[in-house]
């Protein structure tokens, strides 16, 4: 996201490139749209041995909206698994200010779908992956269907939907309503010279139409297609909150949403790389995209509720409780807005059955802020947030 982020996560960005340079695209710079003299292009990759029409994965890069290119791809080992991936351009910020970037992710997918049989695609079957500015316009696509002043009309095919079928997204910026708010000690998020400053085209504080038009959570509704977010709890770039404010609005309107965090993970690299991960990532796709009734969604096997004593933020005690439905290791702690451990509730074996928990702030020194809660039963997991005042 910002300019220094690169110099202390380059190992991480050269594996992503390595990765991609030992694939090759069976199509590459492929134009899909050109504006004011800009070649848009995108990469194709095809799946083995595919026969009938197949669904895509669009990747959509990161980098701040200000630097990085579709030869980043991520996603690849989709390929293996009858998936195809496209992985796309878009005109980043000394080029174009919002909404020209979600403008160019739209114009992509109509191309996709207006050309879908020129490659085999399933033009009904199309997602959507992307990690940090590249998960933000992920998680934009996929919340703004229906949203025509974000449509534009670059490389027309107009008489095709943008719309598309699923949207994983890895630790993408969702509220810059709330993102100033929330600022870890390595970013800056808020002024014009920021990467969201320059995405908006002016600071952040002073343009709260735009920030409101950029924010995928403004147009989350239950016509939106399943998600599937994940983020690392010690990130220092895009603050953790921001995914789980998209997780609670997509919750709240019982949504088919899938958060998973991933405890001590930075901006990227880690637990991202995982076999679990990419399993995870695999399952829900092939689940949305290719209907398997054999893959689950994965949900929790409990109903944690929170319950904040609301609306009395100033209580000092918030009441915690869970229903197992299986014998699970659980864990139940708190952190603060950057993903910091406050105090475990609990860390042990439980049989089946219903828990009640009470967290008082009066032994922790805390400060007014955004807080959450952590539940892992198994291999699942949910977060909530909560708001103290004092």
């Amino acid at each position: 996201m910002n300019k220094y982020k690169f110099i202390v996560t380059p190992l991480f960005l050269l594996v992503i490139n390595l990765a991609a340079q030992s694939l090759k695209p069976n199509y590459a710079n492929v134009e899909y749209a050109s504006v004011n003299g800009i070649s848009l292009t995108l990469d194709i990759y095809l799946p083995q041995q595919a026969t009938n029409p197949f669904p895509i994965v669009v990747w959509i890069h990161g980098g701040g909206w200000q630097a990085g290119s579709k030869e980043g791809v991520n996603g690849t080992w989709l390929l293996q698994k009858g998936f195809g991936i496209v992985s796309i351009n878009y005109r980043l910020t000394d080029k174009a200010i919002h909404p020209g970037q979600i403008n160019d992710c739209k114009a992509a997918i109509r191309w996709l779908r207006a050309n879908s049989s020129n490659y085999n695609f399933d033009p009904n079957k199309i997602g959507v992956f992307g990690s940090s500015a590249g998960g933000h316009l992920a998680a934009l696509v996929g919340t703004s269907g229906d949203v025509q002043e974000l449509e534009g009309n670059i490389g027309g095919n107009l008489n095709y939907s943008s719309r598309v079928q699923a949207v994983c997204d890895w630790y993408g910026p969702a509220n810059f309503m709330t993102i100033c708010g929330t600022v870890p000690p390595t970013s800056n998020h808020c002024d014009a010279a920021s990467p969201e400053g320059k995405l908006i085209g002016g600071d952040l504080r002073t343009n709260p139409e735009k920030c409101k038009s950029v924010s995928p959570i403004t147009y989350v509704s239950k016509d939106d297609p399943p998600f599937l977010i994940m983020h690392g709890t010690a990130d220092g770039t895009v603050p953790f909150t921001q995914s789980v404010e998209l997780d609670s609005a997509y919750r709240s309107i019982g949504h088919d949403v899938t958060f998973i965090p991933q405890p001590g993970a930075g901006h990227g690299g880690g637990s991202f790389g995982a076999d679990s991960t990419k399993k995870r990532i695999t399952d829900f796709f092939t689940r949305v995209l290719m209907k398997t009734t054999s893959i689950e969604k994965e949900t929790l096997p409990a109903t944690f509720q929170l319950f904040q004593n609301y609306p009395n933020p100033f209580n000092p005690s918030t009441a915690i409780s869970y229903q197992l439905s299986a014998y699970s290791y659980v864990t139940l702690k708190v952190f603060d807005a950057l993903g910091r451990e406050i105090t475990t509730l609990v860390n042990e074996y439980k049989q089946p059955g219903f828990y009640n928990y009470k967290f008082s702030i009066i032994n922790f020194q805390l400060t007014s802020g955004v807080y959450f809660y952590r539940l892992q039963a198994g291999s699942y997991s949910e977060s909530k947030k909560f708001v103290l005042m004092k």
